[in-house]
């Protein structure tokens, strides 16, 4: 036998995209666990990565049993076999198929925590949930019964039938791309028209849209896929290639694409570019800590992306309608100035990392009482 040809590329396509969306999703989970925020959303992204481990394993066994990589003059015969190759590639379509549903389901209901008030945007979100519950389902169950006994997958001689393999993976991978590309337009509808600085906005949007990367990798397989369905029946795939572990770098990007913010916080830690926070305010009114004001929109975050309503949380004393407070800029300590609040509304308080919230909107008539 010559030599290992593509396959040292295949193990390392399927052990370092693994590492490296572990490596986030525990960042993610510590920082999540940390600032008491750990819900649903995280929960799901941890089954989405214990899969992902399990698809790891087994395509390694297939990268190994199928020789993949190898010049096909390379391969000692008899080495292959077809049961073998076959079993481990119908266990690693089980086993692929739901990991991007539960990702995308996760990067969902962190958008619907973003509390818009659109209700399309909110029928969108919810609308795309369900067609990915209803994926991973149909796409697990579909896998596993296309062929009924189910051996018969992976032992052609057993008596029973097969459906349509090429239909099905066509399929698949056309729901796939399709939602893909609908999860991955939401952020920048969502937040067109928020008030943030325009450089604030356009990371949030991209940190947002990186499951767009996954997205491309599976157009890629789609189009390998149709020039393998129509390859003439005497010839077979060529061996020598990466093909087979794409599946595995897709769902690596899309866990590493739901944690979009993670990511951009881990980058700050190495690139200031990326570090959006703004530098701490020192002109904050000295009637803000005698009122106890404090929105939860002006909290640090160093975690996920959060754009909420939030009630202010404010408390005020009887007599707020007629309060009164030093004016620093009056050296002589003569003048007073005194604020009557007529009216104090809700705001969208707005904070991804250190972003801070718009003010509230008071209505304030002030007098001087010399």
């Amino acid at each position: 036998m010559a030599g290992t040809g593509l396959q040292p590329a295949n193990i390392f396509l399927i052990i370092f995209p693994f590492l490296l969306s572990f490596t986030i999703v525990t960042i993610r989970i510590w920082q999540r666990i940390k600032e008491r925020k750990y819900a649903i959303e995280d929960m799901l992204l941890i089954i989405a990565e214990a899969i992902v481990l399990v698809l790891t394993a087994t395509l390694w066994k297939f990268v190994m049993v199928s020789y993949a990589g190898y010049h096909a003059e390379d391969i000692p015969k008899g080495a292959v076999q077809r049961e073998d190759v076959a079993f481990w590639r119908h266990t690693n379509g089980i086993t692929y198929n739901p990991i991007l549903g539960f990702v995308k389901i996760s990067f969902l209901i962190t958008l619907l925590k973003l509390r818009c008030m659109d209700r399309l945007i909110i029928a969108s979100l919810w609308t795309l949930i369900v067609v990915n519950i209803l994926f991973i389902i149909s796409a697990v169950l579909g896998s596993l019964l296309i062929c009924w006994p189910i051996q018969k997958s992976w032992h052609s001689d057993t008596p029973g039938r097969c459906g349509d393999r090429a239909a099905y993976v066509f399929g698949t991978i056309a729901v796939t791309i399709a939602t893909d590309v609908l999860v991955a337009i939401i952020p920048a509808w969502v937040l067109h028209d928020l008030r943030m600085p325009l450089r604030h906005k356009m990371a949030v949007i991209i940190f947002l849209s990186l499951p767009l990367a996954a997205t491309g990798i599976g157009c890629y397989r789609l189009h390998k896929f149709v020039e393998v369905v129509n390859l003439p029946k005497i010839y077979g795939e060529d061996p020598y290639n990466v093909q087979s572990v794409l599946s595995n770098v897709e769902a690596n990007l899309g866990v590493i694409a739901a944690c979009g913010p993670t990511v951009k916080w881990i980058l700050s830690r190495f690139i200031p570019y990326f570090d959006t926070s703004p530098p701490p305010r020192e002109d904050t009114p000295k009637v803000m800590s005698c009122w106890q004001r404090r929105p939860k929109a002006h909290l640090k975050s160093d975690g996920d992306i959060e754009l909420q309503l939030n009630e202010l949380n404010t408390t005020y004393p009887r007599d707020a309608s007629n309060m009164c407070w030093d004016n620093d800029d009056d050296k002589s300590g003569s003048e007073k100035q005194c604020e009557t609040v007529d009216s104090i509304g809700k705001t969208t308080g707005v904070h991804w990392d250190h972003i801070e919230a718009p003010k509230p909107s008071l209505q304030l008539s002030i007098r001087e009482i010399k």
